[in-house]
Order: structure tokens, then C-alpha cells, then sequence
């Protein structure tokens, strides 16, 4: 940016001193012009005006004897500003004299017009405006057109021209020009230095700012890959702990059905012997043993059911639609009533834990809605879209009532579980009660992986 802008700066700054120094060059010169031609006005009227006399006809007369004063004329003046020769114009346009010019070729030209309309007027001779002679065109002089003699009502009637040498005016408007250049040089000069040291200044500036944008950003990056992998690290690892939650479940149930359920099996069975008639035990004690007998069946019964829903063992190879198929079967086995699947994943993704996590959700939701709503109808709808599988749980008909502060409470712990296995998964889960039922629903992202 420095660089740039001293090549810039230094273009305009020297072309508009180069513009300045020739319009003071010119100023000067248009000065010193008018200088000159007021001279040579002056001397016209002093010197050369009282020389030409008339004759007894009125005409004007330039005989030898003036022409030897005007020859005497000739040469006078400063070096660089001598006379060099002077011409006299008649109203019409001839001139008159020097002798020997054709008096048959009058031609009138600007400066002319002007001089015998009254004015001084300061031209060179390098501008042709008329005949010259060869000593006049070989070098640069100044002429100078002005009134020489009026008539008593102020009308002009000679005009006269004087060559006067310009080298005088050449090297007062050299020498401006130099000054004036190196005037504005030495202002330039200095201010250009200051202006690129601003400009140095406010490049490094941006430069350091640039480098520590670009600390900033590698650092921003470099986060972000950090924030990537860590939210990939914490993603695996909710999906680890669900996977884990499943099988420690499926432990849990493995574990009831080889303890508990073998161990009350024995019992029942032992109890199964003691109710047979005997004749050392009473009928009262037999028909206590009915009772323990049948309650220890239904706590078998109980924990038999319970270690089948928690091994499911069927669920292993089972895919997201077969899963949700299970689901609403094991609801028909529970219930007795049947419910509606609309709808399919559309994928072939057999992921177990996955599985068990749609299985146990739709088994929930239903279950939840055959306590609370038993009379509402049950659908269970599923789609995929967009990398993303949806699982709903309707039931539509009347609003769910919860009978008792328990009721709520086991609402709530049934609601968070689902949320919590979802959420493990890396799916969000809603519930919206309506007027006419209620629906929960699962969006769980499926992707490459």
C-alpha cells in the first residue's frame, strides 16, 4: 500500500508541479509582455511620434532625413532589449514605411485592427501575421503594435511596430520557471516523505492487524476442529451409553430369568407338592398354601414378563420396521388390543440397540396411552426424511385424564425415560397433548454412518 501510493502521490504531486510551473511561466510571461509593450508604447510616443511631420498637402512625409533618424533609433536600448527595427501602418492596412515595401498589399490582421483601434498589443515575430524579412523570421523578437499618430477627434491614423529582442524576457520566464519548479520541489518533497510516512505507518498497522486476524482465525479454526471432535467424541459416547443402557437392561432380564425366575419355579413347584392331600397337613394349612401357592405364580408370571421385555432376545437382527412391528404385536399380546403401523423407515438399517430404543419408545407410548386413554384409538406412524426418521405415537378420541398425583408422577418418570433413551441417540423427543388425544413423537438423525 506505501509503495503504491508514493508512485501515485508522486505522479500527481510532480504533474500538477510540472502545471504549476509552466501557469507561473506563463503569467510571468503575459506580465512581462505587457511590461514590454508599455515600453515600447512609450517609446513609440516619445521617440518615434514626434519624428514624422507633414507635408504642405497633409500627407506624411519619410524622407531621407527621418529615415536617418530612425535609423538612429535602431540599436538603442539594453542589452536583450534593443530596438531592432520598427514599422509604421496606415489606417487602411499598408505600411508606409521602411521604404521600398509594396504599398499595393494592404492587409489587415488582428494586431493591427487592434493598434489602430487604439490599443498596445504584444506579439512574435514566430507567429507569421505578415511579410517578414529573413533577419526578422531567423530569430525570436517582440512586436509591438500601438497608436503612433491620432487625428484631433482621437481617431488613429499611423500605427507603428517596433521589434525589440526578447532574450531578456526568455530568461526572466526561464529563470520563474526553474524557481517556481524547484520551489514547488522542495515544498513537495517533504510532504510527500511526511504523507508516505503516514501511509508507511497505517500499512504496517493494517499488517499487523492482518497477521492478527489471521492468529485469530487459525486459532478460531483450530477450536472448531477441537469443538468438532469433541462433539463427535460426546456424540459417540451418548450413543455408547445407550447402547450400554441396552445391554445392561438385557443383562438385567438374563439375570432374573437365570436367579429369580429358576428360584421361584423351585418354590412353586415345592409348593405344588405341599398342597397335594396328605394326611399330616391340615386343610387349613393346604388352603394357605393355595394362597402363597398362587400369589408366587403371580409374581412368577410378573418377572417372567418383566425379563422378556428386557432381553429381547428377538430384536438382535431385527431392523427399524420389524422393530416397531414387534412392538405393536408385544401391545396386542399386553393389551388385547390391536393398533395401527402407517408408514415405514424405507431403509434396510439393522442397528440392535437402535432397535430396542424404537421398540421400548413405541411399546411406552402405547402402554401409556392404554392406562390413561383406554378407550381412544392407537396408531403408531413412521417416515423418514431428510436423513432424519420419525416415530409418532397417536392416540386419538378423548383427552387423557390422570387419575391421582402417582399417576402424574409416573407419567413424568415414563416421559423422561423416553426422552433420555432418544436423547442417547442423538434424537429429540416432543409430546403434545391435544383436546382430542395426544401424540409423541421421535426424530432421530440417520446418516452415513
Amino acid at each position: 500500500m506505501s509503495a503504491q501510493f508514493l508512485i501515485a502521490a508522486s505522479l500527481i504531486v510532480f504533474g500538477l508541479m510540472a502545471g504549476v510551473s509552466f501557469f507561473v511561466a506563463a503569467q510571468v510571461e503575459k506580465a512581462a509582455r505587457n511590461a514590454a509593450g508599455a515600453a515600447g508604447a512609450v517609446r513609440m510616443q516619445a521617440l518615434v511620434a514626434p519624428l514624422i511631420e507633414r507635408a504642405e498637402n497633409g500627407e506624411f512625409r519619410f524622407d531621407d532625413v527621418f529615415q536617418g533618424k530612425i535609423n538612429n533609433l535602431i540599436g538603442q536600448g539594453p542589452p536583450g532589449q534593443r530596438v531592432i527595427n520598427i514599422k509604421i501602418w496606415t489606417a487602411d492596412g499598408r505600411q508606409i514605411y521602411p521604404p521600398g515595401t509594396s504599398a499595393e498589399e494592404p492587409g489587415m490582421f488582428e494586431e493591427l485592427q487592434q493598434a489602430l483601434a487604439g490599443q498596445t498589443v504584444v506579439s512574435r515575430t514566430t507567429v507569421a501575421k505578415h511579410q517578414y524579412s529573413d533577419e526578422e523570421t531567423s530569430q525570436s523578437l517582440l512586436e509591438i503594435y500601438g497608436p503612433l499618430v491620432r487625428s484631433a477627434d482621437g481617431e488613429v491614423l499611423l500605427a507603428g511596430e517596433i521589434y525589440e529582442e526578447s532574450e531578456v524576457l526568455e530568461r526572466q520566464i526561464a529563470e520563474t520557471r526553474s524557481t517556481s519548479m524547484a520551489g514547488v520541489l522542495l515544498l513537495s518533497v517533504p510532504m510527500l516523505s511526511l504523507l508516505y510516512l503516514v501511509v508507511r505507518k497505517g500499512a504496517r498497522l493494517i499488517e499487523q492487524q492482518r497477521r492478527t486476524l489471521r492468529e485469530s482465525l487459525r486459532n478460531a479454526i483450530e477450536l472448531s476442529v477441537e469443538n468438532n471432535r469433541l462433539r463427535l467424541l460426546a456424540d459417540n459416547a451418548r450413543v455408547e451409553a445407550g447402547k450400554l443402557n441396552e445391554r445392561i437392561l438385557d443383562q438385567i432380564g438374563a439375570d432374573l430369568h437365570d436367579g429369580s425366575v429358576q428360584l421361584l419355579t423351585l418354590v412353586k413347584l415345592r409348593l405344588s407338592d405341599l398342597v397335594t392331600p396328605r394326611s399330616d397337613v391340615s386343610q387349613a394349612t393346604r388352603d394357605a398354601l393355595n394362597k402363597i401357592l398362587d400369589l408366587v405364580g403371580n409374581v412368577l408370571d410378573e418377572v417372567r414378563n418383566l425379563s422378556a421385555g428386557l432381553v429381547l432376545p428377538e430384536l438382535e437382527h431385527a431392523t427399524i420396521d420389524e422393530a416397531l412391528q414387534l412392538a405393536t404385536k408385544r401391545y396386542l399380546e399386553i393389551t388385547g388390543r390391536e393398533t395401527t403401523l402407517i408408514g415405514s423407515a424405507g431403509i434396510d438399517l439393522r442397528i440392535p440397540d437402535l432397535s430396542i430404543c424404537l421398540y421400548r419408545f413405541v411399546l411406552e407410548g402405547l402402554m401409556n396411552s392404554y392406562r390413561h386413554a383406554s378407550s381412544n384409538s392407537h396408531m403408531v406412524r413412521c417416515s423418514f426424511k431428510r436423513g432424519r426418521l420419525f416415530v409418532a405415537v397417536v392416540d386419538i378420541g378423548q383427552r387423557p385424564v390422570l387419575s391421582s398425583k402417582r399417576e402424574v408422577q409416573r407419567v413424568r418418570l415414563g416421559k423422561v425415560s423416553q426422552k433420555r433413551r432418544i436423547r442417547s441417540f442423538g434424537g429429540r423427543m416432543r409430546y403434545f397433548p391435544r383436546r382430542n388425544g395426544s401424540f409423541a413423537i421421535a426424530s432421530l438423525p440417520i446418516g452415513n454412518e
